[in-house]
């Protein structure tokens, strides 16, 4: 079977075969990186015998859904991701040479601390801590990192202390497998706010001054209690969100459950079933700008309703948001993503504004909708 590389693929082995050490991946979204990266040390893994590879990420969710996602993707045709190769319960994976990948998320970095591998994969690495991030590295012979450079971190102080060290800057353009559709997406995104062209096509460090929020933290599970659902609504450009909230009297807690594009109304209402949303008590608030979707969900028999929506109910959202600690669970990959990069938008002088930019905000959104304070019903649900 003929596997087809990128071109992150094709730099990296490249730097490797010219003797660089550590490669550095400082790249935009929907550059390839991480596929590239895994389908590098998979060839790596298949072509020499019993070496040790450890793939780091910041939580179990994230690298579920990226890199050993992406591993299992490139294995299964090969009739390689049986049980004699996946190990689940240690999260490893054994090539027939006998070289071993191991996945370690960074609440199980400490069991990886002070052993020593061949090959070192830290995947978005900017979430890392700097000490654990040096531990591994030091004691590894081939280093690979990559990260979206949403704004300076570490790793140019840290790289400082190493020989060897190649970094590769990569963008969209990079990547010829990337689907027209999320291409003209991140051209869109692009053209309406210099900051993610900044970052995602430049390739440089994005300017922080104007993030919204700040006050949040992962945690690794929800707490107890009577939740409530938010929706934000999307289609062919905009994800669709679902998001569980519960507010207590100290803090704000929310999981991500759907965060999705091309969902019908009829899509929705099959997930809310087989999230096991019950129907007729569990309020959900959705976005009021949609009443036929709320009333056909509605129709389906979920307690959905409508959002408040004032003429400053953005704002009024955020300074609520704002006025404790949010907790996030590390399954919400994308909702962490959000809050990463939700900003006020700037002035011609380039100071943030008390306008946020609409982008980066459908989790963000339907975690407003979930905490509002009253609900308005500005059309009858029959």
């Amino acid at each position: 079977m003929e596997i087809k590389t990128g071109t992150i693929y094709n730099k990296t082995r490249q730097a490797f075969d010219d003797g660089f050490k550590i490669c550095i991946h400082r790249g935009g979204t929907g550059s390839g990186k991480t596929y590239d990266n895994m389908l590098y040390l998979f060839s790596v893994a298949v072509t020499h015998p019993d070496l040790i590879i450890t793939v780091v990420s910041e939580s179990r969710p994230h690298l579920e859904i990226g890199a050993i996602r992406i591993l299992s993707g490139i294995c299964k045709p090969l009739n390689l991701w049986g049980k004699e190769n996946w190990n689940i319960s240690k999260s490893t994976w054994t090539s027939p040479t006998g070289t071993i990948i191991e996945f370690f998320s960074a609440d199980r970095i400490d069991k990886a601390l002070g052993a020593r591998r061949d090959w070192l994969y830290g995947n978005e690495i900017n979430s890392l801590k700097k000490d654990v991030w040096d531990e591994l590295a030091r004691r590894t012979e081939n280093v690979i990192a990559d990260f979206n450079p949403t704004a300076q971190f570490w790793v140019e102080d840290w790289a400082a202390n190493y020989d060897k060290v190649l970094t590769i800057k990569s963008n969209y353009l990079d990547n010829p497998f990337l689907p027209d559709t999320e291409k003209n997406r991140i051209a869109k995104r692009a053209s309406r706010d210099e900051n993610f062209r900044r970052i995602h096509i430049d390739c440089e460090y994005g300017v922080t001054e104007g993030i919204i929020f700040s006050n949040w933290m992962q945690v690794d599970r929800m707490p107890e209690g009577n939740y409530i659902y938010g929706l934000d609504f999307g289609f062919v450009n905009d994800h669709t969100a679902l998001v569980k909230t519960l507010e207590t009297d100290d803090a704000f807690y929310v999981e991500e459950l759907i965060y999705q594009t091309g969902m019908l109304n009829s899509h929705i209402i099959n997930r809310l079933e087989s999230l096991g949303i019950r129907k007729n008590y569990d309020e959900i608030i959705a976005d009021s700008a949609e009443p036929k979707s709320i009333q056909e969900i509605h129709n389906a028999g979920f307690n959905i309703k409508p959002a408040v929506k004032g003429a400053d109910s953005v704002r009024t959202g955020i300074d609520r948001l704002q006025s404790k600690p949010i907790y996030v669970t590390q399954r919400s990959t994308n909702l962490i993503k959000e809050l990463r990069s939700y900003s006020w938008a700037l002035d011609k002088d380039g100071n943030p504004t008390n306008k946020p930019i609409d982008m980066y905000n459908h989790g963000i959104d339907a975690l407003r909708y979930s905490l509002n304070p009253k609900h308005k019903f500005s059309f009858a649900i029959r």
